[in-house]
């Protein structure tokens, strides 16, 4: 028996209605909202995304930590080259440490891996020849000397273009979170000696 009317929990049996918060529902509703990924035919958004190469040349847990931080300063997408070996096995490392950012192979559309890496990335894989026969075209360019450069690359490929690949850097982090922001803090330099 149920007592709607009394105080929550005291004298109402377990598992009654009246006393249990309700649990919203947010499976696929909110999965398409936290993907990462915005609609590329969204009016609203005219600048280009952004993506990051990444390099297996580094210690693999900087690599792991640079993915989390590159995905919470909001880049689209991670990219890995077969150049440097298999990227599948990477992107599904990578796959296991994110959760939102799309991870982009590229030069290795039919390698062994790709099967289990896009179990385990959670419909987050992406081939870089499949997007560009999709419509999908995104330009890599070396990292930008400057805000001003910078700039300049975003004004000229938002006309056409998906997104950008810029290659990991130091300043990258700084780069995505402000992208417009001219940091000259030359007056905070400091001597040491």
């Amino acid at each position: 028996q149920c007592a709607r009317g009394s105080r929550p929990g005291v004298g109402v049996p377990r598992g009654c209605r009246a006393t249990r918060p309700r649990r919203r529902r947010t499976s696929a509703r909110c999965a398409s909202r936290s993907s990462g990924r915005r609609p590329l035919t969204d009016p609203r958004h005219d600048a280009p995304l952004i993506g990051v190469r990444l390099s297996l040349t580094g210690e693999p847990g900087e690599l792991f930590a640079d993915a989390r931080a590159i995905e919470s300063a909001g880049a689209a997408a991670l990219w890995l080259d077969a150049a440097e070996g298999d990227p599948y096995v990477a992107l599904a490392a990578l796959a296991a440490v994110t959760w939102r950012i799309r991870l982009v192979a590229s030069g290795a559309p039919d390698a062994a891996g790709r099967t289990t890496c896009e179990r385990i990335a959670r419909g987050r894989l992406a081939v870089a020849e499949e997007l560009e026969r999709a419509g999908e075209h995104w330009i890599s360019v070396p990292f930008p000397a400057d805000r001003a450069a910078w700039r300049a690359v975003r004004s000229s490929a938002a006309a056409g273009v998906t997104g950008i690949v810029l290659p990991n850097d130091p300043r990258l982090l700084d780069l995505l979170r402000n992208p417009d922001v001219d940091d000259d803090r030359s007056d905070l330099n400091v001597a040491v000696g």
